[in-house]
């Protein structure tokens, strides 16, 4: 309950006589013993409502692999690089990650704080457009789709999807639909929720999945010729 919906209740139980106010907060009831009292003090409840919150706060955020570090997560390519990428939906960068010499993205959605490893590096991968996959789109959607169908991980990526960018939905489905297994073990209606949430009058930048046959019926940008 609200604290000032308590703080109103109780000064009506204390106008009615049910209870008797000591001090600002604090109200005294009698107990089932006679010539016993039982107190409530509200404002040690609202801190210690605060303390917990505040304790929630401060647990350390979940981190995730990006840029190379997500595509060797998945092993869609086996590059290395001199400063490797991490993110994490908390505001700021754990010293320990910085101190090791990682660059690390802060401020991802707060829905990537119930995904484990392999969710984040799959986001990741399809907010880079899978840029730096060393194989074809349709082995790289392939991978992506079977990576999802492991128990519990579609369900977590799709509701985390809902806080992406629209073209990282896009190719998600993209995905999704271009794999037989994954579109046949899909729940029913699944793919056209998440075309729903796109807008059809838009066109998006699916980067490498530009090359999937199931492209087009998700807003596809068309890649520009390079010359």
């Amino acid at each position: 309950m609200p604290a000032l919906a308590v703080a109103q209740a109780l000064s009506r139980l204390a106008r009615e006589g049910v209870i008797v106010r000591l001090s600002k907060g604090v109200y005294a009831v009698k107990g089932d013993a006679p010539g016993r009292v039982r107190i409530y003090d509200a404002r040690r409840r609202g801190s210690a409502r605060a303390k917990s919150e505040t304790r929630s706060k401060r647990e350390p955020a979940p981190v995730f692999p990006a840029g190379i570090l997500a595509f060797n997560e998945l092993q869609l390519s086996f590059q290395n690089t001199a400063r490797p990428t991490m993110s994490t939906p908390g505001a700021r960068a754990p010293k320990e990650l910085v101190d090791h010499g990682f660059r690390v993205i802060t401020r991802r959605p707060a829905a990537w704080r119930s995904l484990e490893r392999l969710d984040g590096a799959i986001l990741e991968v399809l907010r880079d457009g899978a840029l730096h996959s060393q194989m074809e789109a349709r082995y790289t959607a392939k991978v992506i789709a079977r990576s999802l169908l492991e128990p519990g991980r579609l369900e977590r990526v799709l509701a985390a999807a809902q806080h992406e960018p629209p073209r990282v939905r896009a190719m998600l489905g993209a995905v999704l639909e271009h794999d037989r297994r994954a579109r046949d073990k899909l729940p029913p209606g699944c793919i056209e929720a998440l075309r729903a949430t796109l807008n059809p009058v838009s066109r998006y930048d699916l980067g490498e999945f530009v090359e999937l046959p199931t492209a087009s019926r998700w807003y596809a940008r068309a890649r520009r010729p390079y010359f």
